[in-house]
């Protein structure tokens, strides 16, 4: 994969997973009390378009039982996953989500965050999606991130333009064609669709919540990357094809979409995530990540409640 995929040493990657094999504690549980609300920022962000919603996004036959535990689980790459070698000492986004459905609902919520540090694509989810179908099945909420390593920003070779590690680009630029950003886009919406409806399929008939995030830019604002203000466009064009194909599919398909997108990069997605942003400037800083679980917490949590 190319130079912003997100990926952690494959030795440390394997240790992390055998001892809790996932991002947040495994296990996890949140109790509600009254203290537990995902709030907003302190600069008070709001997201412009805060969620691409559909009114049969979450399975909803049936009523959610008031004595029973919420099951939570995620699954998808390192940015649900908050490691603290990313992100030292922050509070990730799927805690934070955790608490405010416990509080939302009066009941305990087991988080079972099943992300994987180690460049997870698309394809290499779908790959796996079976290991996580009893968990899935299992599931009264669930929360998929899957959006960031299979853009063709994240390619070597993306349009027959090459990446130049020595110098954070790519040799021509001009190969990264608005019609490119649109087609390599389009080229993973079969996989995103049988994702989605496999995950939805899985529980058709329960009440259950439904979510997914898109891809915010951790281009734009990127010192070492140097970019033009044309080459920062051209990343605008292939975010903004990439995260209309994923959040039409996951609609389409029972999701509701969190347009995270156009809450750390604005309503054009022109601005920089900035401070969203941990060190690293690719995975979510503590600011980021309460954004991110203010976002998924105002989609509200019917059919749970």
């Amino acid at each position: 994969m190319g130079q912003r995929t997100i990926r952690l040493g494959a030795a440390v990657a394997t240790a992390t997973l055998i001892v809790c094999g996932c991002g947040t504690e495994a296990g996890k549980t949140s109790t509600p009390t009254e203290a537990d609300t995902a709030t907003a920022p302190s600069d008070g962000a709001a997201p412009t378009e805060p969620t691409v919603d559909a009114t049969s996004t979450n399975a909803s036959n049936g009523d959610a039982d008031p004595d029973a535990g919420v099951h939570l689980v995620v699954i998808g790459d390192s940015i649900p996953y908050n490691s603290p070698e990313d992100c030292p000492g922050c509070d990730g986004f799927v805690d934070r989500y955790a608490d405010a459905l416990a509080t939302a609902t009066g009941r305990t919520v087991d988080a079972d965050n099943r992300s994987q540090h180690d460049g997870l694509t698309l394809p290499m989810l779908i790959g796996e999606l079976n290991t996580f179908e009893d968990d899935l099945r299992d599931a009264d909420a669930i929360i998929v991130g899957i959006a960031h390593n299979s853009i063709a920003l994240n390619e070597d070779h993306p349009c027959g333009s090459n990446w130049v590690d020595a110098n954070n680009t790519f040799d021509d630029w001009t190969k990264l064609t608005d019609d490119c950003a649109t087609a390599s886009a389009e080229s993973y919406r079969t996989q995103y669709e049988e994702l989605f409806s496999t995950i939805a399929n899985w529980r058709a008939g329960e009440p259950t919540v439904l979510l997914t995030i898109n891809r915010y830019s951790d281009w734009l604002g990127w010192s070492d990357a140097n970019l033009t203000p044309d080459q920062e466009a051209t990343t605008v064009s292939f975010l903004d094809a990439w995260n209309t194909m994923l959040c039409d599919a996951a609609s389409s398909n029972g999701f509701t979409c969190v347009d995270v997108y156009h809450a750390f990069n604005g309503p054009d997605g022109s601005a920089p995530s900035s401070d969203l942003l941990a060190e690293d400037y690719t995975h979510p800083s503590d600011k980021g990540n309460e954004l991110i679980a203010q976002l998924l917490a105002e989609t509200g949590f019917a059919p749970l409640v």
